[in-house]
């Protein structure tokens, strides 16, 4: 399609087109013909990241710190983009991303995210850079967002909140996801969750609190289906919000529970309350002792469970003197309910082959009577891959219709 065919189409699916660009990109289409010109400016998406206003003198090697002039690059790009489109125009999604924190001013950020929620914003998606080692904390007022009545999706990462006083409106939010914040108190957070009634699809991974003392309960989300939470830091989270959900992406169960004996006697059930509609999940589970009980214990917790991913980080450098060093594991005396009756399911992934894995993996298709497909993925050599394959399939399967798969 040549440039006077691209030209000919309607306004609408030009911006259509220009909506999948970086805003910088989109603004610079204008100088194609008189045609372009105005495009841009009806453009219902806005999409700013510092880190493409770099020069060749940000970089050094093959590194790159983006210096001050580069910044004021992009500070009057972003003013500039906001003041000359189109005011009749919705912003339908601005995402706005600030890898530049040395030279972060909070007050340009509210100013922006302020000027998209008076044109109804709808998918909001903002990254200030901020890391909870830097000294110098700027929070960043964004109250006007917590009673956008417009806001679909809102998605937050690596920033510090100005606490809000009032309480939080968001009707028509239906995707939040909260990442490397710090709140100063966790009320703000049960404010933000009981101010979304339709949220469905919920994430909250490196979140801290300087206080996290709160009057205000965290309330069940009677519409959540899908979240995805970070157990060491946000436990509190299962047993009052996304005890009913239907996928669950857990970060890192908090192993240390069952290695320190002052933990040995905890009752799970204060972690891990009774997942009900719960079908899919996802673990992160470093097994760095021999002990897959707890994983066993948080399966007797999802009594519906049809799918276990269960993936191990960091394992694969494990060397063969460690592996070797890990002992048996036990099976358990009872069988989870899921396991018995609707697991159909098993993705193992970073598996290295030690006694506990292979028991795991064995007691898996020994009890699962529905069990469909046992999948397991390895980084090792391929000499270990064909002893490892010829063990498990070895094993005994309680469902005569389970693939074992590996690779």
């Amino acid at each position: 399609m040549d440039d006077d065919t691209i030209s000919s189409l309607p306004d609408a699916i030009l911006c259509r087109i220009l909506s999948f660009l970086p805003t910088k990109q989109a603004v610079a289409t204008s100088v194609l013909s008189k045609r372009w010109i105005p495009l841009w400016r009806s453009v219902s998406t806005l999409d700013f990241d510092d880190t493409c206003y770099v020069s060749i003198d940000d970089f050094t090697g093959d590194y790159f710190h983006t210096s001050r002039a580069s910044y004021s690059r992009f500070l009057q790009c972003v003013y500039a983009a906001l003041l000359y489109r189109d005011l009749r125009q919705p912003i339908h999604t601005f995402r706005l991303h600030c890898a530049s924190f040395d030279y972060y001013d909070p007050t340009n950020v509210t100013i922006w995210v302020n000027a998209a929620v008076q044109r109804r914003v709808q998918h909001l998606d903002i990254s200030l850079g901020f890391r909870p080692c830097d000294i110098n904390r700027r929070p960043t007022n964004l109250s006007s967002i917590f009673t956008c009545t417009t806001l679909v999706v809102l998605k937050l990462r690596q920033m510090d909140f100005i606490p809000f006083s009032s309480d939080v409106h968001l009707p028509s939010l239906k995707v939040l996801h909260l990442q490397d914040l710090i709140f100063l108190e966790r009320e703000s957070l049960a404010k933000l969750l009981s101010g979304s009634p339709n949220l469905q699809d919920f994430k909250a991974r490196g979140l801290r609190f300087d206080n996290y003392n709160t009057d205000r309960e965290f309330k069940t989300l009677p519409k959540l289906l899908r979240a995805d939470i970070s157990a060491t830091q946000t436990c509190f989270l299962f047993t009052e919000v996304v005890n009913n959900v239907q996928f669950l992406h857990l970060d890192k169960i908090p192993s240390r529970l069952l290695l320190e004996p002052q933990w040995i006697d905890l009752d799970y059930s204060y972690i891990f309350p009774m997942f009900h509609n719960l079908t899919h999940v996802e673990l992160v589970y470093q097994p760095y002792n021999s002990d897959w009980s707890q994983v066993v214990e948080f399966l007797h917790h999802c009594p519906k469970l049809q799918v276990l991913l269960i993936n191990q980080p960091n394992f694969h450098s494990f060397d063969s003197e460690q592996i070797g060093k890990i002992g048996d594991w036990q099976f358990p005396s009872t069988i989870p309910e899921c396991i018995l009756l609707h697991l159909r399911r098993c993705y193992l992934n970073d598996y290295r082959g030690t006694k506990p894995e292979f028991q795991f993996a064995k007691y898996i298709m020994q009890k699962a009577r529905f069990l469909k497909s046992m999948a397991i993925s390895t980084g090792i050599a391929k000499n270990l891959k064909s002893k490892m394959l010829k063990e498990l399939s070895s094993c005994k399967r309680h469902s005569a219709t389970c693939r074992l798969s590996f690779k």
